[in-house]
């Protein structure tokens, strides 16, 4: 299996974890809300990132600009949007962050030099289309501050997703070996990728302190409250730390156009999770728009983009 490959399947894995998130969230809501869960969730996340990344090998101790502004930006999607889905429904939620693809084709060009290809604009056609029929016949009226802060939270999930392509990690020159290690296997360096989701993490739980409360055992009953609360750490192991990790490695090797389009079979998972964990079936048109998109997606990865892609691994 080559890099680009590798990738694919890491950019894949990552979406399902994700996915999780919607049935997450309704599951712990209540006796949690949200600035709970996005403390927890990132706590957790920033304990897992950690030890996979070990960031205190960097070069230096605290980050650079850089890492801390793209920081502060994935510690404002994460907050926003687990905020989003407890204000609004999940469908929603999931349908205005995926807006991201949006600015990704509209910025990675100017950000990253990567072409914007005749396919890229098909491909995107095909999955908003699929996006619209998966939930248009649950984005409804109402709940509005919900959906602000779920475009707000797309917008910051496209800055994240360029921001793990700017931040990779350089040539292996610009770091070069000791003569005495040379030949010996060694751990890369964090990236600057990883270190965006260690300190974004850390400022996500920091952000959310001023806001958390007491949480209600009394009316939820105690068994209740530890089962959210175990819920949360798998959400910030799995679905958050685990998930960020493996788009950290993944678009190390692919253009940020095809990663954010392999993510998409985030949302169509979605209604999966959401129906085992409470039983909430997905309508006809759901179904087809999922279908609209795992068509467009396959379309993709089998394109030929294997040229660019070695190109950009660093």
């Amino acid at each position: 299996m080559d890099a680009v490959q590798r990738g694919r399947l890491c950019v894949i894995g990552a979406a399902v974890c994700w996915s999780v998130v919607g049935a997450g969230v309704k599951l712990v809501s209540p006796p949690l809300d949200g600035w709970h869960i996005a403390f927890g969730r990132s706590l957790f996340a920033f304990f897992f990132v950690c030890a996979m990344v070990r960031p205190w090998r960097a070069a230096r101790v605290f980050p650079g600009f850089k890492v801390a502004l793209l920081s502060l930006v994935y510690a404002a999607m994460l907050v926003s949007f687990i905020l989003a889905n407890t204000l609004t429904k999940a469908g929603n939620a999931i349908f205005l962050q995926d807006t991201a693809l949006v600015w990704m084709l509209l910025f990675a060009p100017l950000v990253l030099k990567e072409p914007f290809r005749a396919r890229d604009l098909g491909t995107f056609v095909m999955c908003a289309l699929g996006m619209a029929l998966l939930f248009g016949d649950q984005l409804g009226p109402g709940q509005k501050e919900g959906n602000l802060l779920a475009l707000l939270s797309g917008m910051a999930y496209a800055a994240v997703l360029l921001s793990l392509r700017w931040g990779r990690r350089k040539e292996a020159a610009a770091h070069p070996a000791s003569p005495a290690s040379a030949g010996a296997l060694q751990a890369p360096l964090p990236t600057d990728a990883e270190l965006i989701l260690v300190w974004g993490n850390l400022m996500c739980v920091l952000v959310c302190v001023p806001f958390l409360h007491s949480i209600p055992v009394a009316e939820a009953g105690l068994p209740k409250v530890v089962f959210a609360m175990a819920v949360v750490a798998v959400m910030g192991v799995v679905q958050l730390g685990l998930g960020y990790y493996l788009i950290a490695k993944g678009m190390r090797h692919l253009p940020a156009v095809e990663a954010s389009l392999l993510t998409l079979i985030e949302p169509v998972l979605n209604p999966l999770w959401a129906f085992i964990a409470v039983q909430e079936i997905p309508g006809p048109w759901a179904l087809l728009g999922g279908a609209v998109i795992i068509g467009s997606i396959a379309y993709q990865a089998a394109g030929d983009y294997r040229p660019a892609a070695e190109n950009l691994e660093v």
